[in-house]
């Protein structure tokens, strides 16, 4: 048991180095929208910038795509440790009223019920959507748009893949924290902020459940 839980924080340190590569990338996409305001409210800036050899790399089509582009890789690179974080909004009525072993249960059965099977659709139909816009040379619909499409598509690819191996690391987690050593179980527990009570809320004892 003591192996899972190791792997299930390597995998979950791949989904927090990722992101935290991610995040860089937002110092490139506020400069791309500063540019593009000022090129765009500047007029003899505008005017300077379209008459230089610059307009062909950095014209306001290329700069508005490659905001898009830029915001799509930061969520996407994201995603998977948001969830392990548990950062996503729930909207839960029962469940948030149980104890932590009965939202284990929960989530050990939306994960293998529900999120595991979309996710590896998600995979893939992620990888045939790559192969086609690289197969056809796909590019911007814009005449002076970002060409190949394929390298911001393989970016979903890079995110439910980074997602379902999150869920894998929840999974090993909560087959721990259910059916482990009681030894392992605060440890499981600790790293499972989804299942946790939150801050201020009595934690009810279901030890009777697990005799």
């Amino acid at each position: 048991m003591r192996q899972l839980l190791v792997l299930s924080d390597m995998l979950s340190r791949l989904c927090a180095g990722v992101a935290r590569l991610g995040s860089w990338l937002i110092l490139p996409l506020i400069l791309v929208i500063v540019y593009d305001v000022v090129t765009r409210k500047i007029v003899f800036i505008q005017q300077w910038v379209m008459n230089s050899w610059l307009y062909d790399f950095i014209s306001p089509t290329k700069l508005q795509e490659l905001e898009w582009h830029l915001h799509a890789m930061i969520f996407l690179m994201a995603y998977a440790l948001a969830y392990l974080n548990s950062a996503h909004v729930r909207v839960d009525i029962w469940r948030e009223k149980q104890s932590e072993r009965k939202r284990g249960w929960v989530e050990l059965i939306c994960i293998l019920v529900f999120a595991l099977p979309f996710c590896g659709v998600l995979v893939y139909e992620s990888w045939q959507f790559v192969v086609n816009a690289y197969v056809q040379g796909e590019g911007s619909a814009a005449l002076t748009g970002i060409p190949h499409r394929w390298i911001i598509k393989s970016f979903l690819l890079l995110g439910v893949g980074l997602l379902l191996l999150a869920l894998l690391a929840t999974l090993l987690r909560l087959v721990i924290f259910l059916f482990g050593p009681r030894a392992l179980r605060p440890e499981a527990l600790a790293r499972l902020g989804m299942v946790q009570q939150p801050a201020g809320e009595a934690v009810r004892d279901d030890s009777a459940e697990v005799r």
